[in-house]
């Protein structure tokens, strides 16, 4: 009887840590299992199939997102990277404008973005760089603007492609003509790769 009720004890005790046990948490960014060097480049594309949506006030697609930017922090305690204002890219195929109620739709970034992952958590965060994101948005000869002080995605560890998803991360209008929208939310769903985008980088 003694042995088992151990035995039973000690069953009890695996699943408990089983449930219990975190799971893994990026700490740093690797390609084939290597760390990536601080100051390489990367490239963030939407996953196929997938398309950049922002919606509120009239829905807006965009088939094609392309971000280029470069690892600033990878130390196993904290990955960080900044993409430059000019390499964020939203269109359709062929490099045409996004699809939107209005028509044609141009998304014009005014500052460069920040993203950061701290050790313990499964939350990638984006800014401006220590201010908000601000980009305009353009269609039909108008401009409205919008800011954000940060969006937070989630992503999956060691996985490759590195994929990274956005959901419902809201920006505000801060400037435009009465028909603007108050406010959008987007999302997205990015695949990390190196520069070529032909290499998948890995959150381990």
């Amino acid at each position: 009887m003694h042995k088992k009720l151990s035995m039973v004890c000690m069953a009890i005790a695996a699943f408990a840590a089983f449930v219990i046990a975190p799971a893994a948490q990026a700490a740093v960014l690797t390609e084939n299992g290597t760390a990536l060097a601080v100051g390489s480049s990367f490239t963030a594309k939407n996953q196929e199939g997938t398309k950049v949506k922002f919606t509120g006030g009239f829905a807006l697609e965009c088939e094609v997102a392309h971000l280029q930017g470069t690892v600033t922090t990878n130390s196993g305690t904290v990955i960080e990277g900044k993409i430059p204002a000019t390499s964020i890219k939203f269109t359709n195929a062929g490099g045409l404008a996004c699809s939107s109620a209005l028509g044609a739709t141009t998304y014009t970034f005014t500052n460069e973005l920040c993203f950061k992952v701290a050790k313990g958590t499964d939350t990638l965060v984006i800014t401006g760089c220590g201010g908000n994101i601000v980009y305009d948005m353009t269609a039909g000869g108008v401009t409205c603007k919008y800011e954000a002080a940060s969006w937070s995605g989630t992503f999956k560890t060691n996985t490759t492609p590195a994929p990274l998803t956005i959901s419902e991360q809201i920006a505000k209008e801060v400037g435009g003509l009465f028909f603007c929208p108050d406010e959008g939310k987007w999302d997205m769903s990015f695949n990390f790769y190196t520069t070529g985008g032909t290499t998948g980088l890995t959150f381990s």
